[in-house]
């Protein structure tokens, strides 16, 4: 275990490679692996596969280089800020307020993740990947301890898992070395299987230990004591997971399907006849007496030519617009010069912020016949990809 950490170097500047050819983006089995992963064995995501990670082990590597001498958060300050990612993954996945998304707009790992495919953060985003950048040359991995609700997420999956590292007490010295190099903050010296959500399975405990034997990774022994505690460990990670499945169903989301909320508007607005179109026929002049058959015809006929899918011919047209992550591809179901129907068949953004755009993004133009509508606050990025995918599919069509 002595030559890990040169293997895990290399793996991570591999999935860094990976992530720029989009990988990673392109292959949804690949988070179904890694979710599996982590309930069996632990959060490798962090510790080697996740590119904003990397960035900050390179950068901690590079302040030893240059001397600087690595700091640890005061143990009192660390009993209480070990929790806070988990409070912010709480506060993202439940609480759906405009000023939480335009906060978590600036999150360093996702824009950092963007900056490989070619899409330039705001200045606010890129002040904070150089932030977090400079901090790691003093502290080890201050995103992923602190503010990552990601890997927060991945720490509560791993509670489940039934491979970990171990200590054996019989053969440690209690040197600390694996307290000192843990750069996840973890007192590994008083663990007999390291069950933290914290941990990343780095392995540089491992790799520090004095004594073979000391420290390894394996199936878990549990006594008495840390059995109780690991299934009710469990039964938090389960309802917390509950939770989220009903607040997403109560919303009329389905975290399954990311394309039913989108269906059910869409073929209810395709059936029906916008406010706005109404009451144009209803009031196609300014007197008071009624409107004839001709002049409804011709209000109707006006109104169908107004719009963006005027001479458009019947059908289905695809377009693509870029999201935040990549592209964002639509299908427009054009009749009788109207937009009846505007769907996303694959994207590439995260579902919180995506869903909040789909939910309002397609109706509004269908029911403008219009391009030019107002953004979802929050979603700016999704919501843009899925207005320019219909301008695409517009255009082609022309």
């Amino acid at each position: 275990m002595k030559n890990i950490q040169k293997y895990r170097f290399g793996i991570q500047i591999l999935c860094l490679i990976l992530s720029i050819v989009g990988f990673f983006y392109n292959f949804k089995i690949t988070m179904l692996v890694i979710m599996g992963l982590t309930l069996l064995s632990g959060v490798f995501y962090c510790g080697w596969i996740c590119p904003f990670g990397f960035l900050q082990d390179t950068f901690s590597k590079l302040g030893n280089i240059l001397g600087i001498k690595k700091k640890k958060m005061p143990a009192s300050l660390q009993r209480i800020f070990v929790y806070s990612r988990y409070m912010i993954f709480i506060i993202v996945a439940f609480i759906g307020l405009d000023i939480i998304y335009s906060i978590m707009s600036y999150d360093p790992r996702t824009s950092f993740g963007n900056m490989l495919l070619g899409t330039m953060p705001s200045m606010g985003a890129f002040s904070v990947i150089c932030l977090f950048i400079i901090v790691s040359l003093f502290f080890d991995r201050p995103f992923c301890n602190y503010f990552c609700y990601e890997g927060g997420k991945y720490g509560i999956m791993g509670f489940f898992r039934i491979f970990t590292i171990k200590r054996n007490e019989s053969k440690c010295v209690n040197c600390k070395k694996c307290d000192n190099t843990c750069p996840m903050n973890i007192q590994v010296s008083k663990c007999t299987n390291l069950s933290s959500p914290q941990c990343i399975n780095c392995f540089q405990c491992i790799s520090s230990c004095p004594v073979k034997g000391t420290l390894e990774y394996g199936k878990v022994n549990f006594t008495k004591k840390e059995k109780n505690r690991y299934f009710s460990m469990i039964g938090v990670a389960l309802i917390l997971m509950a939770a989220f499945f009903a607040y997403n169903i109560l919303n009329g989301i389905n975290p399954l399907e990311r394309k039913e909320h989108s269906n059910i508007t869409n073929e209810v607005l395709a059936t029906e006849p916008s406010n706005s179109t109404s009451q144009d026929v209803e009031s196609p002049s300014s007197n008071d007496e009624p409107a004839s058959n001709d002049e409804i015809e011709k209000t109707e006929e006006a109104i169908e030519i107004s719009g963006d899918a005027a001479g458009i011919p019947d059908g289905i047209y695809t377009g693509t617009g870029k999201g935040f992550r990549g592209p964002i591809t639509v299908e427009v179901t054009v009749k009788d010069q109207q937009i009846t129907s505007v769907e996303v068949i694959d994207h590439r953004d995260d579902m919180k912020w995506y869903n909040r755009a789909n939910a309002v993004i397609p109706d509004s133009i269908v029911e403008n016949q219009s391009t030019d509508i107002d953004l979802v606050s929050g979603a700016t990025y999704s919501s843009i990809g899925i207005r320019d995918g219909v301008k695409d599919a517009l255009e082609n069509a022309k």
